[in-house]
């Protein structure tokens, strides 16, 4: 799933002013439209030439898209909200055309991610709602989770520990909603490597394998233990 669409460059500046009427008010120093020959048009404040202060500017076919906030000498800069054709939406911070800071991005298909940017990248900390009731909370990278974070599952398990590119890798613990938790090595999002699984009558040590038990170390129940002393994967 591809996180983050482009924002769009302020056409402003790849148009000529030739092809542009100033329709109301001042469009170099003072509050003025601007409109483009292909449609587009601005509608705010200006300074020296170009879009500076407040405004809103409406572009693409039937102009389906749209942004409304801070400009800065023809840019997105500051607070502002876009809103696609397909009805997607960014609400947050921009810098020189970018998403950059905190924001809120809503997809078409109901995903909603809430926390910080990074040149147009989900990056550092933040929420990931899915639309299939999953979240996830912690650090990104690159749009993914990385880092530390938590994973809540909309059937009530709950992964807390490291993420790589997206998947859950290195030391973490799942529970589960019957109370047994896991607590161990995880590899590329299953439990894989030696851990720790604890039932309401019983708690195994051993070695997973793609999400499968593989071999028992230790296994205590009801008030003793039964030790294999052979351990076959390290």
């Amino acid at each position: 799933m591809k996180l983050i669409y482009t924002t769009f460059l302020f056409l402003i500046v790849s148009l000529s002013f030739s092809q542009a009427q100033c329709v109301s008010g001042d469009c170099e120093n003072g509050k003025g439209k601007m409109v483009y020959k292909n449609k587009d048009f601005y509608d705010g404040e200006w300074a020296n030439g170009y879009p500076n202060g407040q405004g809103i500017f409406v572009y693409g076919e039937n102009g389906s898209n749209s942004y409304e906030g801070n400009f800065l000498n023809g840019n997105f800069n500051g607070k502002g909200k876009l809103i696609w054709a397909d009805g997607s939406t960014y609400l947050g911070q921009f810098k020189n055309n970018t998403f950059n800071g905190e924001g809120i991005l809503l997809w078409k298909n109901g995903n909603r991610y809430e926390g910080n940017f990074v040149d147009d990248q989900i990056y550092g900390n933040g929420t990931l709602t899915y639309a299939n009731g999953d979240e996830y909370r912690g650090e990104f990278k690159d749009g993914k989770p990385n880092g530390k974070g938590t994973y809540y599952y909309k059937d009530g398990r709950k992964y807390s520990g490291e993420f790589k590119k997206g998947k859950q890798k290195g030391i973490g613990s799942i529970s589960y909603p019957n109370g047994d938790t896991f607590k161990g090595e995880f590899k590329k999002g299953l439990k894989n490597g030696k851990g720790e699984l604890i039932t309401h009558n019983k708690t195994i040590y051993g070695y997973w394998l793609n999400d499968e038990l593989n071999k028992i170390f230790i296994e205590k129940a009801e008030g003793h233990s039964n030790e294999n002393k052979e351990v076959i994967m390290r």
